[in-house]
C-alpha cells in the first residue's frame, strides 16, 4: 500500500469511527426521549461526550474537514434535544 493510500485509508477509518460514535449517541438520545429516566439520560450524555471527544480529536489532528463538521452538527442537534429533557 503506498503512503497516500495508507493516509486516505486511515482518514476513512477515523470518519467511520466518529460516524459510529455519533450514531451511538443518537440512538441513546432517542432512547432517553422515549423513556426519560435518569439512567437513559445519563447514558446519552456519556455517549455524546465520547462522540464530542472523537470529533475534537479528529479536528485537532486533521483540521476542520467537512465530514467531521457535519457529524459535529448532528451531534449538537442531539445534544440540544437531550438538554430539553434535562
Amino acid at each position: 500500500m503506498d503512503q497516500q493510500t495508507d493516509v486516505s485509508w486511515k482518514e476513512d477509518q477515523v470518519i467511520i469511527q466518529i460516524h459510529n460514535s455519533v450514531e451511538n449517541a443518537e440512538e441513546a438520545v432517542r432512547q432517553a426521549r422515549t423513556n426519560p429516566v435518569y439512567e437513559r439520560i445519563k447514558e446519552a450524555f456519556e455517549k455524546i461526550e465520547r462522540a464530542e471527544r472523537s470529533c475534537t480529536n479528529a479536528m485537532q489532528a486533521r483540521g476542520d474537514s467537512k465530514p467531521v463538521q457535519e457529524l459535529q452538527d448532528r451531534l449538537n442537534k442531539n445534544k440540544d434535544a437531550l438538554n430539553q429533557l434535562h
